[in-house]
């Protein structure tokens, strides 16, 4: 039985205990169910060139996706961000964060604040989902009131 290693080979004897090899400074145990199968070792008469693996099987998953539910969720322009009325924000940092991470100009920013001010409520501006909820959360992480709600394309 021949034993091939790397770009090595052992010739070994007939066992039918575990098969111990040297190579290069490693010691290696091979059990001879391994050795028989062909998948470490061949046979004397069968040669010692590389060996051939099967590329192993693939399953492919398909994913359903409800689209309807998508689109709801996902909707283009289906989003509003409002902004809240606080007392404990000035009102020079509401128009400020608005700027910085809405890029609105500095005059929308500030009629923005100024509504949320006034009337209690402003509304920021209508994104799509991925965008509203940037926004949504960074201007919640600088300290402000917001939220986020669905509106209906059609309105």
């Amino acid at each position: 039985m021949v034993l091939a290693m790397g770009t090595s080979a052992f010739i070994l004897p007939q066992t039918s205990g575990p098969i111990v090899a040297r190579g290069k400074g490693a010691l290696f145990t091979v059990h001879p169910s391994l050795a028989l199968s062909g998948a470490i070792a061949s046979s004397d008469g069968g040669g010692s060139g590389p060996a051939v693996l099967d590329k192993p099987e693939t399953i492919e998953k398909s994913r359903v996706e409800d689209s309807v539910k998508e689109k709801e969720k996902h909707g283009s322009e289906g989003w509003e961000v409002r902004l809240f009325n606080d007392p404990m924000n000035k009102r020079e940092f509401v128009a400020r964060c608005l700027t910085e991470i809405c890029g609105m100009s500095d005059g929308q920013s500030f009629q923005v604040m100024m509504q949320a001010h006034q009337s209690g409520v402003a509304v920021i501006g209508r994104y799509n989902f991925e965008l509203a909820e940037l926004y949504h959360n960074s201007l919640r992480d600088n300290g402000l009131l917001v939220d986020m709600r669905p509106v209906d394309d059609d309105a």
